[in-house]
């Protein structure tokens, strides 16, 4: 009997296995069921609803408004698991999207202001100085610089920070600051218009009035008064802007020399002539500013010079910040069939001198010359006296001047162009015989040596890669004494 017994007992216990078993893989059966099916659907914010008369009960969703397509995976392969294979674990469930894996501007239908008005308003930086008023209040009127750290020492209060705040922001902060102590009239003016605003300011810490006051006082207090002067009574709290800041902003780009520069005066033009002035390769009509604000935003503006100097208008005086990087486009060819470079080349905006070298080696004249910028041809052979240049005094009798090489690097197609003139119809004005001039042009006169150098830089060297080479091997051609 006892066998009997042990028998049963092991098929009784072997029973309820079996039916917790089933219990469980039908629950997890369902959990399955229920989060890829309705699980995604309340995720997903274009998620079809039911009809209007439907009595299927839902749950209130918000969804947010979603500017951009986010897909949400949708059959097992998107998750990475096999029909037939083991449910989920919990790593695989945990890697499902949410709607804390969207960009926060989404979700907030935001996005970061990056128009030029951002370049028209100055932002405090440590070294500024400003003078606040109080109308009504004299003994809380102060002076200050703001420190290292961008703080100002205000009455009452102590120090507050201004550091990247507007002119504006700067005197709403002040106004949120006082109020705490004293009732300003463009407080008092702003209750007049919605008494909603007393709840939301007067109690609360200036960080919190702060805000409220800037979105009523926008975009500054002088400028609500003036359209409704009956409405906005005169201001007690008036900020003024004293003494400006140095900055120092980063060149870049077509200039002569790239680099980091203090200015005195902080506007692209003066920043432009600390650098050197624009090369010749310059495109003037796209000078980009990029600026990084105090939440790290990088916003960008571009600026033409170029068409104002054609036109015959004052330049723009765009601003420049402490930080800014100044970046000189490149001239695209494409682009510069209205592109005047040799309007340019005489203008203040380029690099006040280029070097022209000229080889007259059977007459011993040899050497670089430095001429102004817009130099032509016969001003490199025999000087220009009302520019500045003094030529390098080649005799005008000399009979291979009929055979002169203006020899050039052209960056755009990476090779040497070879221009073959004539000095004499030139000196007598013939323009064709007269081209301009540009930085690093090589003279060359003599009908044989020309063809000697011509035969050196096809033949004896390898083809240039910039236009250092280019330089670099003229440097070098007469200390190698190349041809003796």
């Amino acid at each position: 009997m006892v066998p009997i017994k042990n028998t049963k007992a092991s098929h009784s216990s072997w029973k309820r296995t079996v039916g917790q078993l089933t219990s469980q893989l039908l629950l997890s059966s369902f959990c399955w069921y229920l989060w890829q099916g309705q699980g995604v659907a309340q995720l997903d914010p274009l998620a079809p609803l039911p009809p209007e008369d439907s009595t299927e009960e839902i749950d209130s969703v918000e969804a947010p408004v979603i500017s951009e397509e986010v897909v949400f995976p949708e059959t097992d392969a998107d998750l990475g698991v096999e029909r037939g294979s083991e449910l989920p674990t919990l790593e695989l469930l945990e890697r499902r999207p949410t709607l804390e894996d969207l960009d926060p501007r989404i979700l907030e239908q935001s996005s970061p202001d990056l128009n030029d008005s951002d370049f028209d308003q100055y932002r405090l930086g440590p070294g500024d100085g400003i003078f606040v008023s109080v109308q009504r209040f004299p003994d809380l009127a102060f002076q200050a610089t703001l420190d290292q750290q961008g703080n100002v020492i205000m009455p009452i209060e102590g120090a507050v920070s201004l550091e990247g705040l507007t002119l504006n922001q700067a005197e709403n902060r002040i106004r949120a600051v006082y109020n705490q102590y004293v009732v300003l009239s463009e407080i008092r003016s702003l209750y007049s218009l919605n008494r909603s605003l007393i709840g939301q300011i007067e109690g609360r810490s200036y960080r919190v009035s702060e805000d409220v006051i800037n979105r009523y006082i926008f975009p500054n207090y002088q400028a609500l008064r003036a359209d409704n002067p009956r409405s906005y009574q005169v201001p007690d709290v008036t900020l003024t802007l004293t003494a400006q800041r140095g900055v120092e902003v980063i060149m870049l780009g077509e200039i002569e020399r790239p680099g980091l520069y203090p200015l005195a005066v902080p506007r692209v033009t003066a920043a432009l002539f600390a650098a050197g002035g624009a090369s010749s390769t310059a495109d003037l009509r796209e000078i980009r500013i990029q600026r990084r604000l105090a939440d790290n935003t990088i916003i960008e503006k571009t600026v033409d010079l170029y068409t104002p100097v054609r036109d015959g208008v004052p330049l723009p005086e765009e601003r420049l910040e402490n930080g800014d990087v100044v970046i000189i486009s490149r001239l695209d060819p494409a682009q510069a069939y209205d592109y005047d470079v040799n309007l340019v080349s005489r203008s203040t905006l380029a690099q006040p001198e280029i070097l022209v070298r000229v080889i007259n080696y059977p007459n011993g004249v040899v050497g670089g010359q430095r001429l102004p910028n817009g130099s032509t041809f016969v001003d490199a052979l025999v000087g220009n006296a009302a520019r500045g240049g003094n030529g390098v005094g080649l005799p005008l009798n000399q009979a291979n001047l009929r055979s002169v090489a203006l020899i050039r690097f052209d960056p755009e197609q990476g090779e040497t162009v070879v221009t073959k003139l004539n000095a004499k119809d030139a000196i007598h004005g013939d323009p064709t015989q007269n081209p301009p001039l540009r930085d690093n042009d090589v003279i060359v006169v003599g009908r044989n040596f020309i063809n000697r150098i011509t035969f050196a830089i096809d033949t004896v060297t390898r083809p240039f890669q910039d236009v250092l080479s280019f330089v670099l091997f003229f440097d070098r051609f007469f200390d190698d004494d190349l041809f003796n």
